[in-house]
C-alpha cells in the first residue's frame, strides 16, 4: 500500500462502486483514510461486505443513486452538500456493457449504453461542481477504456461513450483548470473482473496474447492509478488520460 499522507480526511465521491473496479476504487481511498461515498444503483451487496471487512470501513457511505435520473442526481448533490459540504475527488465510473455488431446492435441498446456511461457522467459531474469548487484543491477521474482508442469490434455503443468521455474529460479540464479543479481520464484495458468473465474465452486469449506482460490486469491496479492522480504529486498533470492496459496499445 501506498501512503498518500495528504489524501486523509478528504471526501471521495465513487459511481459504480459496487462493480470490481469501483470496489477496488473505494478500497484504495479507505487505506488512504479518505470517507468515501459510494453509489450503486441495485446491487448494495458487495459494498456492504466492504464496509464490514475493510479495516476502515467505519469511512464508507453507501448511498443508493439512479445516475439517469436528474431529480435522483440533485438529490444526492443536496445530500453531500448537507452532510459532507465538499468534494475533494470525484471518480466518474458507472458503465455497461450491450455488445452486438452494429448490424443487428438496436437504437435502446446503443442509447441506454450512452445514457449510463456519458450522460450520466455529464448529470453528476455538473451537479457535483459546486461541491467540488468548495474543497481546496479538488481533483476528477473519469473512467474511460481502451476501446475508446482502438478498435473494439462489437462495441460501437461503448466505444462511442468512451470516446466521448476522453474529450469531455479535456475540455472539461481547460474549462475548470483555471479554477483549480483539476481532470483527468483513465483508459483500463481488460482487467480481470466479472464483465471480462462474460467474454469468450478464445477472445480473452487472444487479448493476453496481445499485451506484452502477457496477462490481464487486476482491478487494484487500475485503483492505484486513480488514487493517484487524487494525490498533490500528480498536481500539474492536467487533461490527460492514463492508459492501464499492460502496453496493449502503445504506439
Amino acid at each position: 500500500m501506498y501512503n498518500y499522507n495528504d489524501l486523509i480526511g478528504k471526501k471521495v465521491l465513487v459511481t459504480g462502486a459496487s462493480g470490481d473496479i469501483g470496489l477496488a476504487i473505494c478500497g484504495k481511498f479507505l487505506e488512504q483514510k479518505c470517507t468515501v461515498y459510494a453509489l450503486y444503483k441495485t446491487n448494495a451487496g458487495p459494498l456492504l461486505s466492504l464496509k464490514e471487512n475493510h479495516i476502515a470501513g467505519e469511512l464508507l457511505h453507501i448511498l443508493p443513486c439512479d445516475l439517469s435520473k436528474q431529480d435522483e442526481v440533485i438529490a444526492l448533490c443536496e445530500h453531500l452538500t448537507r452532510e459532507a459540504g465538499r468534494l475533494d475527488v470525484l471518480v466518474n465510473n458507472t458503465g455497461i456493457v450491450k455488445d452486438s455488431l452494429f448490424a443487428s446492435m438496436s437504437f435502446d441498446d446503443f442509447y441506454s449504453v450512452i445514457n449510463t456511461n456519458l450522460l450520466s457522467l455529464f448529470r453528476l459531474t455538473k451537479e457535483a461542481l459546486m461541491l467540488l469548487r468548495s474543497a481546496e484543491t479538488p481533483a476528477v477521474i473519469n473512467v474511460a477504456s481502451v476501446a475508446a482508442i482502438v478498435p473494439s469490434v462489437g462495441q460501437a455503443n461503448y466505444s462511442a461513450s468512451k470516446g466521448a468521455i476522453l474529450s469531455f474529460t479535456r475540455t472539461l479540464a481547460a474549462e475548470l483548470a483555471p479554477r483549480g479543479v483539476r481532470v483527468n481520464a483513465v483508459a483500463p484495458g481488460m482487467i480481470e473482473s466479472k464483465m471480462a468473465k462474460k467474454v469468450p474465452r478464445t477472445v480473452v486469449r487472444e487479448v493476453t496474447n496481445s499485451i506484452p506482460l502477457k496477462r490481464l490486469g487486476r482491478c487494484d491496479e487500475v485503483a492505484d492509478v486513480i488514487v493517484y492522480l487524487s494525490y498533490a504529486a500528480s498536481s500539474y498533470i492536467i487533461g490527460q488520460t492514463i492508459v492501464v492496459d499492460g502496453g496493449m496499445v502503445m504506439r
